[in-house]
């Protein structure tokens, strides 16, 4: 899988981290060591995984999967931004 934008979602929050990458397919695996070593550099998602305590509350979406979800708040934003990049 080539390169693109990415969001990492922390189930019952409606809360997304979104980023870019260029090999996209092994990045969910790299983010879940980061989670467990406690190194992920958003503070505000490793402080999320902290508290959910081994609780798995997160998933992994591409912008493909966003993009054909309906029902997601802020579609038109992500869309939008998804252009620019």
């Amino acid at each position: 899988m080539a390169s693109g934008i990415f969001a990492v979602a922390n189930i019952g929050s409606v809360r997304l981290y979104v980023g870019e990458v260029h090999l996209l397919k092994p990045r969910w695996a790299e983010i879940l060591v980061q989670l467990e070593k406690g190194t992920f550099a958003d503070s505000v998602v490793q402080d999320a995984w902290r508290a959910a305590n081994g609780d798995r509350r997160f998933s992994f979406h591409t912008a493909q999967d966003l993009d054909n979800d309906q029902t997601m708040r802020g579609r038109a934003r992500f869309r939008k931004d998804c252009l620019k990049s």
